[in-house]
């Protein structure tokens, strides 16, 4: 097994485009870390550059603690899964498992062992002797990830392998990539723009903007306290509302000052003195906000119900505040009829402060992680 580091790897394009920014990431042996980010944000890129497929423009690429910057990618001991399932469409599936084994030599009798071990590890075996064309796009892909395994590499990457299936196949291709990750005990790099498979299935998640990493952490640790505006509206389906707004000092309390109402932030929540010379934005994630019809002055961020999204185990209300639009997450059972008067109280320890500028996190105190 190996480990793979980023020593201020950077890839500018003629012209001057820069895809990635002087980055520097360190991916311990046989951990599971996922990049993810909006399209264009330079994770592919940095995919590729770990794959040898693209060179760097500066900096160093490790595997293993080896430079490989001038390695060709078959020498690399890697194996990249790409969204295209890539797969010959001529050949059966046994014959697709062992093709790259038998271009590099090795003798038929370990070929055969890896091809029959990774496909019982996949639960293809019984389609061995089928092409392509009988498989389903599940299958399909699991054909493409056994073409990775049996090469037995140090390092697999995976560039948004899940892209082209649909919902029930990309939730049940999650399930069997964390389960492979665990029964190979491999390092890997999984690629994807989909929040959801970010934080199902890394170990640590890093996010990508603008050819940068916003914040790198444990999926929960990321989402609970993202460093960042941008990771905040990222993480999180539906995204975390954001209030514009203006702190204030009162005599015992700081005062977020919103378009149409006043609330008044829990005593742990400290900012700095330059937070109150700021426009500042307010954030709290729809699952945070709970309407409330007794609740106190000062507590509370009055709206009106706009519509309401029934999706069986839960509903969406949208609520309008002022010119603000916001989503507040409850259970299925409760009755939120248009045009219903609403008193949103956020949970006082899962709010965020940022900087309506720089979108930078303005409080210092971390939230609470998420029951």
């Amino acid at each position: 097994m190996a480990g793979v580091s980023l020593a201020k790897v950077r890839k500018t394009y003629p012209g001057g485009a820069a895809a990635v920014h002087e980055m520097s990431l360190e991916i311990a042996d046989r951990e599971f870390v996922v990049l993810v980010g909006p399209s264009g944000c330079g994770k592919t890129t940095l995919l590729r550059m770990i794959a040898g497929l693209e060179t760097p423009t500066a900096g160093e690429v490790l595997i293993g603690g080896r430079p490989v910057n001038g390695v060709a990618p078959k020498d690399r001991d890697i194996a990249m899964v790409f969204q295209n399932y890539a797969i010959y469409p001529h050949m059966t599936v046994y014959d697709n498992l062992a093709f790259g084994l038998r271009r590099r030599g090795v003798p038929p009798e370990e070929a055969d062992r890896r091809v029959r071990e990774a496909a019982g590890i996949l639960g293809i075996d019984a389609l061995l002797d089928r092409r392509p064309r009988a498989l389903s796009g599940g299958q399909r892909q699991r054909v493409a990830v056994g073409r990775a395994i049996v090469r037995e590499p140090k390092v697999f990457l995976f560039d948004e392998p899940l892209s082209n299936l649909d919902a029930r196949l990309r939730v049940e291709m999650r399930k069997e990539i964390k389960l492979l990750h665990r029964r190979l005990q491999t390092t890997m790099l999984y690629v994807t723009h989909d929040q959801v498979e970010a934080m199902t299935l890394g170990e640590r998640v890093c996010v990508m903007n603008a050819g940068r990493i916003e914040q790198s952490g444990a999926p929960l640790e990321v989402y609970d306290n993202p460093a960042t505006r941008f990771v905040a509206a990222f993480l999180g389906s539906p995204p975390m509302n954001f209030l514009p707004g203006r702190l204030r000092r009162s005599e015992t309390r700081t005062l977020f000052e919103g378009r149409g109402f006043v609330l008044a932030l829990p005593e742990g929540m400290t900012v700095g003195a330059e937070a109150f010379d700021l426009p500042v934005e307010l954030g709290v994630r729809p699952e945070d906000l709970a309407d409330d019809p007794q609740a106190a002055p000062q507590t509370f961020i009055p709206g009106a119900v706009e519509l309401v999204e029934a999706l069986g185990n839960e509903q969406l209300v949208h609520v309008l505040c002022g010119e603000a639009r916001i989503i507040s997450r409850r259970e299925a059972h409760l009755r939120a009829p248009p045009g219903a008067a609403q008193r949103l109280v956020p949970r006082p320890d899962r709010l965020c402060l940022f900087r309506a500028d720089s979108g930078s996190r303005l409080d210092a105190r971390r939230r609470t992680p998420t029951p």
